[in-house]
């Protein structure tokens, strides 16, 4: 090469570089315009990096609620990005006929390269297809007796636990529900609670795979640099694996192969999650990557759930006398509840929603793209292409909805005699699990789930037995 082209290159290098750095320059400065009448921390409107720091501290949702507090809601946190802590808004984002729309966040839910599951997907067709296709499966009467099991082996496995031993309750939560969604998903349990341990070190794996997760639907740059071949060849999980997530999803994979074999037809006649998508016309890649979501993202919501109320119950004792007499009480069918049974038990269902709202069981920012044209809601204008983010946190933390003592564990503010103060409150905590056209799929297995293992084993966990 002369000396003459390589100094053209050189010059064209150079101008190419400017011409993007200016033009990140105006695109910030675009942004800081259009959304310039919001507040927030620091440089956040400029950059990620505050949810960056604060991510990777472990201490974003307790930021983003005192930033809130600070600034007023909605307030901003990144470039282009609101945090909100109301509830109607929410509603309202993912109404059904709402023109908002999911935001890339949604793209690092891809457990599977291959394909879209209903969370990740951003294609409003697709998702209304596979949320009508999915929905039969996840409300189905089958799902039940299945669930019953596992409960039942849950109190045998409590029971039969020798009282001289320390009894790792929180670990067999995790492992309850891991067997809960095998078993409900494909017919049959992991096995973790037939040995009670973790199995391929599921639970010290899955913790550090979650914060990846955070990490890569909150930046565009770790999305990206993870989702590369090579770091899929380096980290994701495989077949091959013997500890992980791979096992669980060679287990899932099989599962899937058994509906789609030689053998299809026998398998037709098991009620679980998979035979049903299969019977909808779900392909064979569409029900892996959707049975790949149920074990990366479906455990962790129900376990915080039944983990945080078990703990909130045992460290107050006014509230467990008030629900072991309500549980003590009841006529209920042996020897596992049944689901239509808890639900009229108003104390029982205080305390559910109670932790609910102390420990959101969902995790990220699930933020939506306002409208091309913008839109302006209770007085406040989003610019077109906004992106407001949800603090679960601050939502169900918010004194304006659940009166000022919102840190204290009171399952009484669910009872309260105002009618209209009290459905307020159920509304806004109901939103933990979505709404709308965004409602989870998952809600109604997770709360059956919850009810069941709280009224038969709570109270033989935190106190004394309770005779049968």
């Amino acid at each position: 090469m002369s000396l003459l082209s390589a100094h053209n290159l050189l010059l064209a290098f150079s101008a190419f570089s400017i011409l993007l750095l200016l033009r990140l320059i105006v695109a910030l400065f675009q942004n800081h315009a259009q959304l310039r009448d919001f507040k927030g921390p620091g440089l956040a409107a400029y950059t990620r990096f505050w949810i960056f720091k604060e991510e990777v501290a472990g201490r974003l949702p307790h930021s983003q609620r005192a930033a809130l507090r600070k600034y007023g809601s909605p307030c901003r946190i990144g470039p282009n990005l609101l945090v909100t802590d109301d509830a109607d808004l929410i509603r309202h984002m993912n109404a059904p006929g709402s023109r908002w729309t999911r935001s890339s966040w949604y793209e690092a839910m891809k457990m599977d390269p291959r394909q879209d599951n209903v969370f990740s997907t951003r294609d409003e067709k697709l998702h209304a297809e596979l949320k009508a296709k999915e929905y039969g499966g996840y409300n189905s009467p089958s799902i039940e007796p299945l669930i019953d099991s596992l409960t039942t082996q849950l109190l045998t496995l409590i029971s039969t636990h020798h009282p001289s031993q320390p009894f790792d309750l929180s670990s067999t939560i995790r492992y309850y529900v891991l067997d809960v969604l095998s078993t409900v998903a494909f017919a049959g349990p992991f096995g973790f609670m037939a040995q009670n341990r973790d199995l391929w070190d599921y639970q010290k794996t899955s913790n550090a795979f979650m914060l990846l997760l955070g990490l890569s639907a909150n930046h565009t740059f770790f999305r990206s640099l993870l989702s590369h071949p090579f770091m899929q060849y380096l980290a994701a999980p495989k077949l091959t694996d013997t500890t992980g997530l791979g096992p669980a999803l060679k287990f899932a994979r099989e599962a899937v192969a058994t509906r789609f074999g030689p053998d299809a037809e026998k398998e037709k006649e098991k009620k679980d999650l998979l035979g049903h998508f299969v019977a909808k016309g779900l392909s064979q890649l569409q029900c892996e990557v959707e049975a790949f979501l149920q074990i990366a993202a479906g455990s962790d919501s129900t376990t915080t759930v039944l983990r945080s109320t078990l703990f909130l119950l045992a460290s107050n004792p006014p509230a467990y006398a008030r629900l072991r007499a309500e549980v003590d009480a009841a006529d209920t069918s042996r020897p596992v509840i049944k689901y239509t049974e808890s639900l009229r038990l108003p104390y029982l269902q205080a305390c559910i929603w109670e932790g609910c709202r102390l420990y959101p069981p969902l995790f990220g920012l699930k933020s939506k793209t306002s409208p091309p044209d913008g839109e302006t809601i209770k007085g406040v204008y989003y610019p077109p292409g906004t992106e407001v983010a949800i603090c679960d946190d601050a939502v169900m933390r918010n004194p304006d909805v659940f009166g000022e003592r919102v840190d204290v564990f009171e399952p009484e503010r669910f009872l309260v005699e105002d009618e209209e103060v009290r459905a307020r409150r159920l509304r806004t905590v109901e939103v933990v699990f979505g709404s709308g056209r965004f409602l989870c799929l998952g809600r109604g297995i997770a709360m059956m789930e919850i009810n069941k293992a709280i009224f038969e084993s709570e109270m033989n966990v935190v106190a004394y037995p309770r005779s049968r």
